[in-house]
């Protein structure tokens, strides 16, 4: 297995890895392919940091991270996700493991996570609680009617 920057060829693959998940409406995966498509076309930008992992040519995972440009060592966690067939088996934790470390190497000591609180994020909520991540804030109806933000965090030594 191997972590790696993404390369153009890469973007059908990410997107349909998240796709897979079933947990992104329309509008999250627009902008996780902003994201993406920013990265591919400016590559000289620090916004956005996007990594798969890959092994034997199949994209398992994916993360998209940056420093907040309003901080002095505060990181953003935008996406992270892993393909719907390979759930499990932990390769969301060795892509958090990768995040961690590469914020750390840049300078960083608190990542920062925002999602939503609907059901279909259960199953996010409980990896971030599991990878020492903590809640740090709920913001009733931010996306929409019953559709709170939640705010994680984690420390990196």
């Amino acid at each position: 297995m191997k972590i790696r920057s993404i390369k153009p060829s890469d973007r059908e693959a990410i997107r349909e890895l998240l796709v897979s998940t079933r947990a992104f409406q329309a509008r999250e995966l627009a902008v996780a392919m902003e994201l993406i498509d920013t990265a591919l076309t400016k590559p000289d930008q620090q916004d956005y940091l996007p990594y798969v992992l890959q092994q034997n040519g199949t994209i398992l995972a994916y993360a998209c991270f940056g420093k907040n440009p309003m901080t002095r060592f505060t990181f953003d966690l935008y996406w992270i996700a892993t393909h719907a067939e390979r759930m499990r088996r932990g390769y969301g934790r060795e892509m958090f493991v990768f995040v961690e470390q590469e914020v750390k190497r840049r300078g960083g000591r608190l990542l920062v996570i925002e999602t939503s609180s609907k059901e279909r994020y259960q199953g996010a909520h409980h990896f971030y609680v599991k990878i020492g991540c903590e809640l740090a804030a709920r913001l009733p109806d931010f996306y929409d009617e019953g559709d709170d933000r939640l705010i994680y965090f984690k420390r990196l030594q």
